[in-house]
């Protein structure tokens, strides 16, 4: 009764060797086989007396919060939650088991109607699917329970399927995962689910028209650096479970592993592939296998105009897969890494206008007058220097005393735009290579610089 269709695995088998896929191996099911599997497996509503497993019951409630979703950007979400905890995007993570009758109640507190669509899930009847016009909607105030058996191991999702536009992009999904029953065995020793999304910051959902353009792309509601790492010890196997609730096409890659591609939407495939570049449309779900080793390593989207955030790089969808210390290329332990700030820049708020740079460098607004230096030289003293190498300042975050002065030294073979940002209004200084420039601070602050041309490079001085 539970066994898993195999129609995805027909598709595969046809298609992987034409995509440039590895061809299936020997031993796995021929495409006659597929097809009869198919043709053979139930389908339709499996009535919920026939479920063998557990009684799974979940509430959802439905509230609109407020979320800073990238450094400096706070945006309105509708957004799912467990009741007496916060309401998050994504959702809370429903797990349930095969066999299991799963019951999840959703109490609109929310002023807009709203459905929920278990997304892959293939056994529940017409009436629990979710969509308005052909089961239900929920109003505001209402609550509605909807009921089906957990037929099929898998990755899968639920989302609301009202004005589904909308009501996607202002955060309604989360995960909804079948495992198998308990004692079968697998070889991981842990699971990350990262759900995939994009997010126009300038959105209103009030408007008629809702025609947007994303400038924000999140991994688990947050852009790069607010998504947290995805640890996997050396050694160790670890499942990611990739679903896509966007719109949005991503080619996703992770850099110093491959992984193992084990199912998709939820059906195992009959012969899993290896690769470190997986594309990922939208409704999708992915199951991969990672195994841990030495150092850290990004996995992003390798669609580049996807790792900014509102148009800065580096931002996006963006994380890091942490493993065991990292080791050098001659197999011996790397020293600790320096501490650095890899944090992406704050990208304005929606309207907000970004001053345009001067035709011609500026004094700074406030302190004694600048000094451009042909090569560097020391700091008079009493000051502090900060030296630009390798595309960073060192160090980034400075502390003095009114009155102290501070010289910014290029050690970099490219010129620099120093950008000081005083009294709401930025003044540049050139820094060719190999220059230097100094200003005295007189006045108490907190006084945030970065550079022009590479805006990942910021600093701040704080004067007491």
């Amino acid at each position: 009764m539970f066994s898993r269709p195999h129609f995805l695995s027909l598709v595969l088998a046809l298609c992987l060797p034409v995509l440039g896929a590895p061809a299936l191996a020997q031993g796995t099911p021929s495409r006659g086989a597929l097809i009869q599997s198919f043709v053979q497996q139930r389908v339709g509503t499996v009535p919920l007396a026939e479920a063998t497993g557990e009684r799974r019951e979940f509430t959802l409630e439905i509230h609109r919060v407020q979320t800073e979703i990238s450094p400096g950007v706070s945006v309105e979400q509708w957004a799912f939650g467990l009741p007496g905890q916060p309401a998050t995007v994504p959702g809370p993570e429903l797990r349930v088991q095969v066999g299991d009758l799963v019951r999840i109640r959703v109490v609109n507190t929310h002023d807009q109607p709203h459905a929920l669509h278990a997304h892959g899930i293939t056994s529940l009847a017409q009436e629990m699917d979710g969509v308005p016009h052909t089961s239900t909607q929920i109003l505001p105030g209402g609550s509605y329970t909807y009921e089906f058996v957990a037929t099929q191991a898998g990755t899968h999702a639920y989302h609301c399927h009202f004005q589904t536009n909308v009501h996607l992009d202002m955060g309604m999904y989360g995960a909804l995962i079948v495992e198998p029953r308990a004692g079968e065995g697998r070889p991981w020793t842990a699971e990350h689910t990262l759900i995939l999304d994009e997010w126009d910051s300038r959105q209103n959902p009030a408007d008629l028209k809702h025609d947007v353009q994303p400038d924000l792309f999140l991994v688990n509601g947050r852009t790069y650096p607010l998504i947290p790492d995805v640890p996997v010890p050396e050694g160790e196997l670890h499942l990611l479970r990739v679903i896509h609730m966007g719109a949005q096409p991503h080619s996703l890659h992770l850099h110093g592993h491959s992984f193992l591609v084990l199912a998709k939407d939820g059906h195992d495939l009959p012969a899993p592939f290896e690769a470190d570049t997986l594309p990922v449309l939208p409704g999708e779900r992915y199951d991969l296998l990672v195994k841990g080793r030495d150092g850290a390593f990004p996995f992003h989207d390798h669609t580049t105009p996807q790792n900014v955030n509102g148009g800065v790089y580096p931002g996006g969808m963006h994380f890091m897969v942490t493993g065991g210390p990292a080791r050098r290329a001659d197999g011996t332990l790397a020293p600790p890494a320096a501490a650095h700030d890899h944090h992406a820049p704050t990208i304005p708020p929606p309207g907000a206008q970004t001053p345009a740079p001067p035709a011609s460098p500026q004094p700074l607004p406030t302190g004694r007058p600048a000094h451009d230096h042909a090569a560097p030289a020391p700091a008079p003293t009493g000051a502090s220097v900060i030296r630009i190498a390798n595309f960073e300042y060192g160090p980034a975050e400075l502390q003095i005393r009114a009155g102290t002065a501070v010289t910014w030294t290029n050690a970099d073979p490219v010129i620099h735009h120093l950008v000081l940002t005083s009294g709401g209004q930025d003044r540049i200084h050139e820094l060719p290579p190999g220059a230097s420039f100094t200003f005295t601070f007189d006045q108490p602050g907190e006084f945030r610089y970065r550079c022009q041309p590479h805006p990942f490079m910021q600093g701040v001085v704080r004067v007491s």
